[in-house]
């Protein structure tokens, strides 16, 4: 699990300054970031938890892009990658009685 940590700190501040400063996100940086997640979420599939260290890393990325976000249209790059991050972050920490 620590090289998850790892790889996702390593984007941390490639995703966050660009939305911070320009409202904007890197999106290969973006697509990068959300394959570490599928990577993730495949690797916790059946585990009863997931390590605090990577829960509150992403928990920091989300908080901080869906800041961003609310000052966002609704067809902006950033607004749309923070949704997509909120699905999958979704299907890694919650075990929903409504997947398929």
């Amino acid at each position: 699990m620590e090289d998850f940590y790892e790889r996702i700190d390593e984007l941390v501040q490639d995703l966050l300054i660009p939305a911070r400063t320009e409202k904007k996100i890197d999106m290969q940086v973006f697509e990068k970031f959300y394959g570490i997640l599928i990577e993730l979420e495949n690797e916790l599939k059946g585990e009863d938890s997931i390590p605090r260290k990577i829960a509150g890393l992403l928990f920091f990325i989300f908080r901080s892009l869906s800041a961003e976000a609310e000052h966002c249209s609704y067809n902006d790059e950033l607004f749309i990658a923070v949704a997509k991050l909120e699905d999958m972050l979704d299907r890694i920490l919650w075990d929903s009685p409504f997947k398929s």
